[in-house]
């Protein structure tokens, strides 16, 4: 669903992304409007839930996470049939879980991302995930990388192209750029 957002809606949003402290004193002299203006196009994206919350973007590695991985699972039938998909997600989650996504088809059904301090720790996680909860997820491929291996770690230009409206524009570039320029 793509709800109509005003011209100030889609500033503000914008804004947010870019900066998600921005001030509403600060998006107000922008937008040419009161602050209180801002505060309540703020209020009806939160109650609209477009707006789901603010949260700092931390670098990983200043805090110590060094290795990420990502696990493909195949969740084996019979577990699947029992449980529902939070089931699922809780029966593999721990602090190290970043992001989990399912699949619809596939020999595949889930695909976690897990961040770790070192290839030790990691080691010892998924031996641990295969012993105790093997019955129920098949691990069918880990893949291993560092963070220095993160070459993009934001949606924040594919945020603001939707809010532009100009989603369908992105399924092909005009003109690629050619590597190593």
């Amino acid at each position: 669903m793509n709800p109509e957002l005003s011209k100030n809606e889609k500033k503000v949003l914008k804004m947010l992304i870019n900066d998600g402290r921005m001030s509403c004193t600060e998006m107000a002299e922008e937008l040419g409007i009161t602050s209180q203006a801002v505060g309540r196009i703020k209020e009806k994206l939160e109650k609209t839930g477009i707006i789901k919350g603010y949260t700092t973007t931390i670098d990983q590695q200043k805090i110590g996470i060094e290795v990420i991985a990502i696990a493909l699972f195949k969740i084996k039938t019979r577990s699947w049939r029992k449980a529902d998909e939070r089931d699922v997600i809780e029966s593999m989650e721990s602090p190290h879980m970043i992001r989990a996504y399912r699949f619809p088809e596939g020999d595949n059904t889930h695909m976690i991302v897990y961040g770790f301090a070192d290839i030790k720790e990691m080691d010892g996680f998924f031996h641990a995930l295969q012993n105790e909860r093997g019955d129920a997820a098949e691990l069918k491929k880990l893949y291993v990388m560092s963070t220095d291996s993160i070459m993009k770690d934001s949606e924040n230009e594919l945020l603001i192209e939707m809010i532009n409206g100009e989603a369908g524009k992105l399924a092909r570039p005009e003109h690629p750029k050619p590597i190593g320029t």
